[in-house]
C-alpha cells in the first residue's frame, strides 16, 4: 500500500511538475520575446537619436562655416571700399587703372584666402572690371542680389549663381558726393569650404540647382550630374559616379539623414534670400565612423538583465517545485546556494562590463547614487569607495557647476523636477555637464540618461567631450584672430600700393617717353618704304620719259624729227606722265584718313593692298597664290583695314626673302568660311617666339625693318576695335604639288 501511495505520489509529483515546467517554458519565452522586441526597438530608436544627431552637428558645422565665409568676404570687401583711389576711378572713368589682381595674388600668398575674385560694377549694373578675367562690359543685373543691392544701395552679402560659379558675395556701394557711381563686390569660393569639411571626414559634392546650367557662361569646373553643375573643385570622382548611378534628385533634401551601405548621407540646402533653391552640399561619411558605443553597452546591459531575470525565473520555479517533496529541500537548498553564487558572479560580471565603459556611469534615483562603474573613482581621485563617495558628495550631481549656458544642466529645482528627471522629459536636447576634476581644471561632459522600465533607477552616461569644447574655442579664438590679420594686412596692402603707385607713376612716364620715340621711328619706317614704293612705280614711267625726250634730242640735232615722231613721243611722255599721277594717287588714297565707318569687301581691300605692294613682288620675284570660296562683307575704316593687311603682307614680303631660292618665295591668301588665310614660305616662327609676336616692340628683323609695332596694331585693330579673332602659328601648305612651310596668320570674322 504505501509503495501504491508512494508510486501515486510520484505520479502526481511528475505530472504537476511536467505542468509546472511547461508554464515555465512559456513564460520564459515570453520574457525573451517581450524584452528582445523591446531591446530592438529601443535600439533602434536610440541609433536614430544619434543620427540625426550626427546630421544635425554636420549641417550646423557646414552653416558655421559659410557664415565665417560671408564675414570674411564682407570684412574684405568694406576694406577695400574705402580706398580713395576707387572713387577717383570710377568718376573718372580709368577703369584701366584697377589692379585688383595684384591684391588677389598677394592675398593668395600671404593669407589662407586662395581664392578671392574683385569685380567693379557701374551704375548701369554693367561689369567694368575683373580681377580673374578680361571678359568685361557684360550687364549683371539678371541677378536678383545685385538688383537688390541697387535698389537699397547698401552694403550686402549674398549667395547666388553668376556667369563662372556659385558664390559667396559681398558688395560695397560707391559715392561721390552722394551720387551713386556703382558697387564693388568681393567674391570668394566654397572649395575652401568642402577642404573643412574634408579634415573631418566628410566628402562634400555642392550640386548647383539644374535652372542656372545656361546662366554658367564660363563654369570653373567641367563637372557636371545630368544638368546639375558641381561647384567645388575637389569633389570625389568617387562620389561623383555614386549620384550618377543612383539618381542624384533622390539626395536633395533628405530630411534628416540616409543610410546606404557603409554610407552615412546627408544634405544641406542652399537658397537665396527670396528663398529660392541655389544649390546642395550632399555630404558623405563612413557610417562606422559615429560613435554608437553607448549604445552597445545599454544594448549588452539590457541583455544582462533579461539574463538575470531568466535566472530569478528558473530559482523560482525550481524552489516552487522541489518544495512537495521534502526530501528534495536539501537538493533544493544546494541547488539554491549555486543559484545565489550564479546571481553573484553575474552581479560581479555586471560590475565589470560597468567598469569596461570609457565613460563614467552612474546608477541614481536622482538623488541618491546607487552604483557606479570605477571611471567615477578615477575622475575623483580623493576618494576610493563607492561608499566614500556617497558619505562625501552623496550625488555625483552636487558637483556640477553653473556654465550659465542652458544646455549645461546642474543641481537645481528645475520646475519641481530634479536634474535627472529634468533630463528625462526633454529627450531631443542635447545636455551637458561641467566638472572640476583633482587638478582643478574644468571639464565638460555630454549627459545621456535612461530609466529603467521595471524600477525607478536612472542610468546616467557621462561622456567626456572637453576635446570638443576646446576645439570650438580654439576655432572661435583662430576667427578672431583671422579677423585682426585681415585688418592689419589689408592696412600694409594700403601703404604697399601708395608705395607702388608711385614707382608705377615714374615707370609709365618713362613708358611714355620711350613709346614716344619708337612710334616716331615707326612713322619715319613707314614714309620710307612708301617712298621707296613710289619709286620703284616711277622707275619704268621716268625711263619712258627720258628715252622719248633723249629720241627726239637726237632726232631734231640730225634735221630728223618729223611731226609724226614728235607726235608719237609726245603722247608717250603724256601717258607715262598719266601713270606717274595715278601712281600719287593710289598712294594717296591708300593712306587717307577716315572720318566714319562703312561696309565693304574683304576682296576689295585685299585686291587694293596687292595692287599697291605690285612693284614689290615683282622686284622680288614673290608669287602670290591667291583663292576664295565666298567673299566677306565687313563693316568698320576701309583703310585702317588695308593698312592691317599691309602690315601682315610687309612681314610675309620679309619672311620670304630670307628664302635664297627664288623659285620658292610664295604667299597664299585664302578666304574660306569666313575666315582669312596668309601663309608664307618663309621657314616659320621660332617656337619660344610665337607668344610674343603680337606684343609691341618684338621684331626680328633688322633695326633698319622696323620697330615691333606692326601686328601689335594689327591686333589693336581687328581684336580690339573690330572684335575679331586672330591668331599667329606655324603651318604647311601647297603649291603646284609642292609642300612650303612657314607662318601663318589667321582671322576668324565669324
Amino acid at each position: 500500500m504505501t509503495n501504491i501511495l508512494i508510486k501515486r505520489h510520484i505520479m502526481l509529483y511528475r505530472q504537476n511538475a511536467y505542468k509546472y515546467l511547461l508554464l515555465f517554458v512559456i513564460l520564459a519565452l515570453s520574457v525573451v520575446l517581450f524584452t528582445s522586441l523591446y531591446i530592438h526597438n529601443k535600439e533602434k530608436n536610440l541609433l536614430d537619436s544619434k543620427y540625426k544627431e550626427s546630421a544635425k552637428n554636420t549641417k550646423e558645422f557646414i552653416k558655421n562655416l559659410i557664415e565665417n565665409k560671408q564675414n570674411a568676404t564682407l570684412a574684405i570687401a568694406i576694406s577695400l571700399a574705402k580706398d580713395d583711389r576707387l572713387y577717383s576711378y570710377m568718376k573718372n572713368r580709368t577703369y584701366k587703372n584697377f589692379e585688383y589682381e595684384k591684391i588677389s595674388s598677394q592675398m593668395r600668398e600671404y593669407t589662407k584666402f586662395k581664392n578671392v575674385w574683385i569685380q567693379i560694377i557701374d551704375k548701369n549694373g554693367t561689369s567694368i572690371y575683373r580681377s580673374w578675367t578680361k571678359k568685361t562690359n557684360d550687364n549683371l543685373l539678371f541677378r536678383k542680389d545685385l538688383n537688390k543691392m541697387f535698389k537699397k544701395q547698401d552694403i550686402t552679402t549674398s549667395i547666388s549663381v553668376g556667369k563662372f560659379d556659385l558664390s559667396i558675395k559681398a558688395r560695397t556701394p560707391i559715392f561721390d558726393d552722394g551720387k551713386f557711381l556703382g558697387a564693388l563686390e568681393v567674391i570668394t569660393h566654397f572649395n575652401s569650404i568642402s577642404k573643412r569639411l574634408k579634415k573631418r571626414g566628410i566628402d562634400a559634392i555642392i550640386a548647383v540647382d539644374k535652372k542656372y546650367k545656361s546662366r554658367l557662361t564660363f563654369p570653373l569646373t567641367t563637372n557636371f550630374i545630368d544638368d546639375y553643375y558641381i561647384s567645388n573643385l575637389d569633389a570625389s570622382k568617387k562620389f561623383i559616379n555614386y549620384l550618377k548611378q543612383n539618381n542624384i534628385n533622390n539626395y536633395f533634401n533628405i530630411k534628416d539623414y540616409k543610410i546606404e551601405n557603409t554610407l552615412f548621407i546627408t544634405s544641406y540646402e542652399l537658397r537665396d534670400d527670396n528663398g529660392g533653391h541655389l544649390a546642395s552640399i550632399i555630404s558623405f561619411k563612413d557610417k562606422n565612423s559615429i560613435d554608437i558605443q553607448a549604445i552597445k553597452d545599454y544594448k549588452r546591459q539590457m541583455i544582462m538583465l533579461v539574463v538575470i531575470l531568466l535566472i530569478i525565473l528558473v530559482f523560482i520555479f525550481t524552489l516552487y517545485v522541489y518544495n512537495i517533496d521534502s526530501k528534495n529541500i536539501n537538493r533544493l537548498n544546494s541547488r539554491l546556494k549555486k543559484h545565489i553564487k550564479q546571481l553573484k558572479i553575474q552581479e560581479n560580471k555586471k560590475q565589470s562590463i560597468l567598469d569596461s565603459q570609457s565613460s563614467i556611469m552612474v546608477i541614481t534615483d536622482g538623488v541618491n547614487i546607487i552604483n557606479a562603474n570605477k571611471q567615477l573613482l578615477k575622475f575623483f581621485k580623493d576618494i576610493r569607495t563607492l561608499q566614500e563617495f556617497r558619505e562625501k558628495y552623496v550625488c555625483v550631481c552636487t558637483q556640477f557647476i553653473d556654465m550659465q549656458d542652458n544646455s549645461y544642466i546642474f543641481d537645481k529645482d528645475y520646475d519641481g523636477k530634479n536634474w535627472a528627471e529634468y533630463i528625462l522629459s526633454k529627450p531631443h536636447k542635447n545636455f551637458k555637464a561641467a566638472m572640476k576634476n583633482h587638478y582643478g581644471s574644468i571639464r565638460h561632459f555630454s549627459v545621456k540618461v535612461s530609466k529603467g522600465e521595471y524600477d525607478d533607477y536612472i542610468i546616467v552616461t557621462l561622456a567626456d567631450i572637453s576635446s570638443e569644447i576646446e576645439q570650438k574655442q580654439q576655432l572661435k579664438y583662430l576667427n578672431n584672430n583671422l579677423e585682426k590679420l585681415v585688418n592689419k594686412k589689408t592696412l600694409e596692402l594700403k601703404k604697399l600700393n601708395e608705395s607702388l603707385e608711385d614707382k608705377i607713376k615714374d615707370e609709365i612716364f618713362k613708358s611714355q617717353e620711350k613709346d614716344r620715340l619708337l612710334f616716331q621711328q615707326s612713322k619715319i619706317t613707314a614714309i620710307a618704304e612708301t617712298l621707296n614704293n613710289i619709286a620703284h612705280q616711277w622707275r619704268q614711267p621716268l625711263s619712258t620719259i627720258s628715252t622719248a625726250t633723249s629720241g627726239m634730242q637726237l632726232q631734231k640735232e640730225m634735221k630728223i624729227l618729223d611731226d609724226e615722231t614728235f607726235n608719237d613721243s609726245c603722247e608717250t611722255i603724256l601717258r607715262s606722265t598719266k601713270t606717274l599721277s595715278k601712281t600719287i594717287d593710289n598712294f594717296s588714297n591708300f593712306f587717307v584718313q577716315e572720318k566714319q565707318k562703312i561696309e565693304f569687301k574683304l576682296s576689295d581691300s585685299i585686291h587694293e593692298t596687292l595692287k599697291f605692294l605690285n612693284s614689290t613682288f615683282e622686284e622680288k620675284n614673290i608669287i602670290i597664290d591667291y583663292s576664295m570660296d565666298k567673299d566677306i562683307k565687313i563693316y568698320g575704316y576701309k583703310q585702317e583695314f588695308q593698312q592691317s593687311l599691309l602690315s601682315i603682307f610687309d612681314n610675309a614680303i620679309y619672311a620670304v626673302c630670307t628664302n635664297k631660292d627664288i623659285k620658292n618665295r610664295i604667299i597664299s591668301i585664302e578666304i574660306k568660311n569666313n575666315c582669312l588665310s596668309i601663309r608664307d614660305s618663309g621657314d616659320g616662327i621660332d617656337e619660344e617666339d610665337l607668344d610674343k609676336v603680337l606684343e609691341p616692340y618684338f621684331t626680328k628683323k633688322h633695326q633698319a625693318f622696323g620697330i615691333g609695332m606692326g601686328l601689335y596694331m594689327v591686333q589693336e585693330l581687328l581684336v580690339k576695335h573690330m572684335k575679331y579673332e586672330i591668331e599667329v602659328k606655324n603651318s604647311t601648305f601647297s603649291y603646284n604639288n609642292k609642300e612650303y612651310y612657314g607662318a601663318l596668320i589667321f582671322i576668324n570674322f565669324n
